[in-house]
């Protein structure tokens, strides 16, 4: 019974992920050069830029392709393959993250059960429509993301001058009398049009969830994303599900570069590890919002460019 009990209680603890790193880390080099089409140099540098993405991806909350898409362009992955291997590489990060912030009570299950079947069904809605849709309609749609995002972006910069009282000394929910608690519904259109983005154009949800959480349901900055992640780690799983059954029936194809996914995955792995016990630290916490600010507005430019 005590070793049941050491093995359920080991993963939340970084030692055991560290050690877990470090065992692939041995066992992946056996099939480097030869199985699998990497060099130990690139494996090296592709899995520690994974932990310093997976790092911040899982404390800011926002998506990781702001910062994924121009390494891999640059390791000459096309920029088309590029996005869908950052994808494929979120969902690993995102789903050890986003479970650690389940398992510690971070995850609003209320919102989650509410904004999921929401969020599938607009990223349904978007991948869909990508083989309907022009490339010259897509990017007037990605300003139409741009200009959302911008908005929240100013609104979320505002909120900065009542940071003090709108998070360090949040109101308990269960002493909030329910006539006032922001009706869930009203939040659908965020979810599904944000959700929709992310099935059309491949871009995170998370960076018009988080704003609008804080904003309009008077979230604390750090539930916000813990909630967010974990919603948005379900849309891209299930977004993975729907690039299966694609490429299954013919309509794609795999990207080109896919062996990087052995580097990028397992670090980022770690690196949601560690982003995520960013919040126990008192000063870090205190300026989440400021990192989901700047790495926002990275976002906004880097799409733009």
């Amino acid at each position: 019974m005590r070793i049941l009990s050491w093995l359920h209680n080991c993963p939340r603890y970084l030692a055991f992920w560290v050690l877990a790193d470090v065992i692939y880390f041995f066992f992946i080099y056996l099939f480097l050069g030869t199985g699998i089409p990497l060099s130990l140099s690139q494996f090296i540098i592709v899995h520690l830029l994974g932990i310093a993405v997976g790092t911040m991806v899982m404390f800011a909350g926002l998506g990781g392709g702001v910062l994924w898409i121009p390494v891999l362009t640059f390791l000459d992955i096309r920029p088309s393959d590029a996005v869908a291997i950052s994808i494929f590489t979120q969902i690993a990060g995102k789903g050890t993250g986003s479970l650690t912030y389940l398992f510690n009570g971070m995850v609003d299950m209320e919102k989650t059960k509410s904004f999921i079947p929401m969020a599938l069904l607009g990223v349904t809605l978007g991948f869909l429509a990508g083989f309907f849709t022009p490339v010259a309609y897509e990017r007037f749609l990605l300003y139409i993301f741009l200009l959302i995002a911008g908005y929240l972006l100013m609104r979320t910069i505002q909120s900065l001058n009542t940071q003090d009282s709108e998070t360090e000394k949040k109101i308990p929910i269960d002493t909030i009398p329910i006539d006032t608690i922001p009706n869930l519904r009203q939040s659908y259109p965020v979810v599904i049009l944000s959700s929709f983005f992310t099935g059309l154009l491949s871009i995170g949800n998370t960076d018009w969830l988080i704003p609008h959480m804080t904003l309009k349901l008077n979230m604390e900055t750090s539930r916000a994303v813990a909630t967010s992640l974990f919603i948005m780690f379900v849309t891209i799983l299930f977004y993975l599900v729907l690039v299966c059954i694609s490429v299954w029936v013919g309509n794609a194809s795999w990207p080109h570069g896919t062996s990087l996914l052995f580097a990028t995955c397992s670090g980022v792995i770690m690196g949601g590890q560690i982003g995520t016990r960013l919040i126990r630290i008192p000063w870090l916490k205190r300026h989440q919002k400021h990192t989901f600010i700047i790495l926002l507005a990275m976002s906004i430019i880097h799409l733009i460019w």
